[in-house]
């Protein structure tokens, strides 16, 4: 594991920034109505993110993500950059939307993993070699889009008020 400095901050941040533009590129705006819909997606999200990835290192299941790490992987670019993936695809059918997912996953886990030595376990599950690993969780968040619509739709039942549910076509 690299030694966490600012400037190994500063580069990851400026890679999330990168994506966030490619992200960005479909030109697509929250809409006032959505505003509240994405800042519930994004706490939630990286709230939830933030303990399960202690827990399933805690598990055994996961390589220890230093807190700076964990809370910029789940809050700038989940919390942020992939709720905004998931309302700029939110049109798109659930296989492009996962392909995309796991596809950005897939590439700020390895630049994770080059700038601060994170994501470094031997195994995904039983499945052995660290490429197992990256690629196995980076697949499982391109199922965050139907987590995101089920998430919402939970929470529409239970009374909250003011969400927007998005189908994918």
């Amino acid at each position: 594991m690299h030694t966490i400095t600012p400037s190994r901050i500063v580069i990851l941040l400026a890679l999330y920034a990168g994506l966030w533009v490619v992200i960005s590129a479909t030109k697509r705006e929250i809409q006032q109505d959505e505003k509240k819909t994405f800042l519930v997606v994004s706490a939630s999200l990286a709230v939830a993110v933030f303990a399960a990835n202690y827990l399933l290192f805690r598990a055994g299941v996961m390589s220890f993500l230093p807190w700076m790490n964990n809370f910029l992987h789940t809050f700038v670019w989940i919390g942020v950059c992939l709720t905004w993936l998931y309302f700029a695809s939110s049109k798109d059918g659930l296989v492009r939307q996962f392909v995309l997912f796991a596809t950005f996953s897939l590439i700020v886990k390895y630049a994770e993993q080059l700038t601060f030595g994170t994501w470094e376990h031997g195994h995904f599950f039983g499945i052995q070699g660290n490429f197992a690993y990256v690629l196995g969780w980076s697949l499982l968040d391109g199922l965050l889009p139907v987590v995101i619509r089920a998430g919402l739709h939970v929470l529409a039942r239970l009374g909250v008020d003011g969400l927007v549910t998005i189908r994918a076509s």
